[in-house]
């Protein structure tokens, strides 16, 4: 394949996450691949070595410095951004000789495929254009916006954030749609990218490690130490190691006594340093190697509040052997396991235990630091992600390129989604809600609203008046709502099978196999319910008819299973929130863009609903109604 592979804001020295994954990938890419990289440097970035370095690409860079809040580039970009939909965070990354040679080389047809490397990329790249585009995106930016606006405590600048983040978002979703694949790092950025921009196609490629750059110390460190790495001009870092040694710090310091704190990274601003010089910490700005700062520490400390995509520092930390104390946020979409691969904490006092109890347990930590390494060594190792980073990027240009027909549905998803793009912001969700019904289904749809808006009676379903011994929660993916309908079910019913009632769920479009969300699985130990061991299953037609009693889990999902499965419309029904005999049906809002505040508010309706809908079950199940005949006899 001919790759031309954009980026703003260059790739030497990798010294940042962004920079290291794409750094790795497009040497890794480049063994089998011709690969063009054309790119920024800054005044302090080294072109010529990053030339030397990818030996087997052609590589062009134009310089540029990313415009600071002081410079009058910004400003430019922010007064543009206030007369355009676009963030600010995206017009400031357009450079005008970069997007000049991109679009010289792809009017060329120089090239298969075209990378663009995170969304700031998108600035400087025709959408869509000549040749497919692969949007490679490291993090859900607008995510980052949003909870940059939770933290912050000035409501001038919450407005700002808010106005940002909105933007944002839609801005990521119009490159989702028009990007012919995007790729994130981890599934559950995936899920939030796919929900922003349904129909549009998304995967996840996992992060990767250098397992043989980073490895155990045999030596051990001296003293208890910890120590955070990370860039530390990105504002989520230093966010976290503000929070970190105002909050947590003094409390890791009650319980032990002498514990030595180092800030590792580039850039520390003067805030930063005069904090941690008050809190007795290090600060070594940047370093040319971080690997003896990971061997002199006892634990890695991630207490990040803020961010999106996947932490590299947490894969260097466990291929370094080190155990780790991480945040949900810190840890966010990577494969580990609480407890085995590292300790999760998010309040600062329990953060401070769980650091604490580390320090205290060599056997504990080593046992941990052990575990995360096997980790890394089995499943992120940079070959094995870049093959499957290949193999996505081979099957787009196929797609392409595979004839007549594809290229006739390659411009009809064009004209789709450019379509999409130019209307009004209120009328997309809802054209984006019908676009994968059939005519038959919408009719369906229309019609079960209109006659619930009426109030009109409907044809009780048959599970109303028999027994049910099973139930079936559907909802699009799987990974959020059904099944915590069906773990909810399971537990008001005294477990698996309780009272003779099978729970389950299913998905009209769900990847079979993957977990629940991660921020599923956290509102829903909020409530007390377990999701880790959930996996995804595809709805068909065996579940369809072996099932006594289906509840889909809003109207739109209610329509799509009539029209395809109108057999079964005798034992379809939506929750409801109330009895009698014309029970109100309720819909179960889609919290996919949300936050887990936001999911844990949609499980407290769907806990709700459940509940009235086990106490019926249970007045009809099986069990019930043999005890009853027993005591007539």
């Amino acid at each position: 394949m001919r790759i031309l592979w954009v980026k703003v804001g260059g790739l030497w020295p990798p010294d940042t996450g962004g920079r290291l994954r794409s750094y790795h990938l497009v040497s890794e890419l480049s063994r089998r691949h011709s690969i063009t990289l054309l790119t920024t440097h800054g005044r302090e970035d080294d072109d010529a070595e990053l030339a030397r370095r990818l030996t087997r690409c052609e590589v062009v860079s134009f310089p540029f410095d990313i415009p600071k809040r002081s410079s009058a580039a910004f400003a430019v970009a922010l007064l543009r951004s206030w007369l355009t939909p676009l963030p600010v965070d995206l017009l400031k990354f357009r450079v005008p000789p970069l997007a000049q040679e991109v679009r010289r080389r792809l009017d060329g047809h120089d090239a298969d495929l075209c990378v663009a490397d995170f969304l700031s990329a998108t600035a400087n790249v025709s959408l869509p254009g000549p040749v497919p585009l692969l949007f490679f995106a490291h993090n859900v930016e607008h995510l980052i916006w949003k909870r940059l606006g939770a933290v912050e405590r000035r409501p001038w600048r919450r407005a700002v954030l808010a106005l940002e983040w909105r933007k944002m978002r839609r801005a990521e979703a119009r490159v989702c749609e028009r990007a012919d694949l995007t790729v994130a790092v981890s599934e559950a950025d995936a899920a939030i990218l796919a929900g922003g921009a349904p129909g549009a196609a998304v995967h996840a490629v996992p992060t990767g490690v250098d397992t043989t750059y980073f490895t155990p110390d045999s030596a051990g460190p001296e003293g208890a130490s910890l120590v955070f790495t990370g860039s530390m001009d990105w504002y989520p870092n230093e966010d976290a190691v503000l929070h970190f040694l105002e909050a947590i710090l003094p409390r890791i310091r009650s319980r032990a006594p002498g514990v030595s704190f180092s800030v590792v990274g580039r850039n520390p601003t003067p805030r930063l340093r005069a904090a941690a010089d008050a809190a007795g910490a290090r600060v070594t700005g940047t370093v040319p190697d971080v690997r003896p700062y990971l061997a002199e520490a006892d634990v890695y400390v991630v207490p990040l509040r803020i961010g999106g995509g996947t932490r590299l520092k947490i894969f260097e930390a466990l291929a370094a052997g080190k155990a780790v104390v991480s945040t949900t946020v810190g840890a966010e979409g990577l494969p580990l396991v609480p407890g085995r691969h590292f300790l999760r904490a998010d309040e600062p006092e329990d953060f401070a235990v769980a650091v604490a109890t580390l320090l205290r347990d060599p056997a504990r930590r080593r046992a941990i630091g052990a575990a995360g390494r096997r980790l890394v060594e089995e499943r992120f190792g940079w070959p094995q992600v870049a093959r499957e980073f290949e193999r996505l990027c081979e099957e787009t240009v196929e797609r392409a390129g595979a004839g007549p027909d594809a290229r006739r549905a390659g411009r009809s998803v064009h004209l789709r989604r450019t379509a999409m793009a130019w209307l009004p912001e209120g009328l997309r969700p809802i054209v984006r809600a019908h676009r994968g019904l059939t005519v038959r289904q919408v009719l369906i749809y229309w019609r079960l609203r209109l006659r619930r808006a009426l109030r009109l009676a409907e044809r009780a379903p048959e599970p109303e008046t028999r027994a049910v011994r099973s139930v079936l929660y559907v909802c699009r993916g799987n990974i959020i709502r059904s099944p915590m309908a069906e773990a909810l079910l399971t537990r008001c019913l005294g477990g698996p099978g309780g009272n003779r009632i099978v729970a389950g769920s299913a998905g009209l479009y769900a990847r079979p196999g993957h977990p629940a969300d991660p921020r599923a699985r956290v509102a829903a130990r909020q409530l007390g319910i377990d999701l880790e061991g959930h996996q995804a299953r595809r709805l068909t037609r065996s579940l369809v008819e072996s099932a006594g009693l289906i509840v889909p889990l809003d109207s739109l999902i209610e329509a799509e299973i009539r029209g395809h499965y109108p057999q079964a419309a005798g034992k379809i029904a939506l929750l409801h929130a109330d009895g009698g005999p014309r029970p109100r049906p309720i819909e179960i809002p889609d919290p996919y863009e949300g936050d887990v505040a936001g999911i844990r508010r949609c499980y407290e309706l769907l806990d709700a609903c459940v509940r009235r809908q086990a106490e019926e079950l249970l007045a009809r199940c099986p069990v019930k109604q043999e005890a009853m005949a027993r005591h007539a006899r």
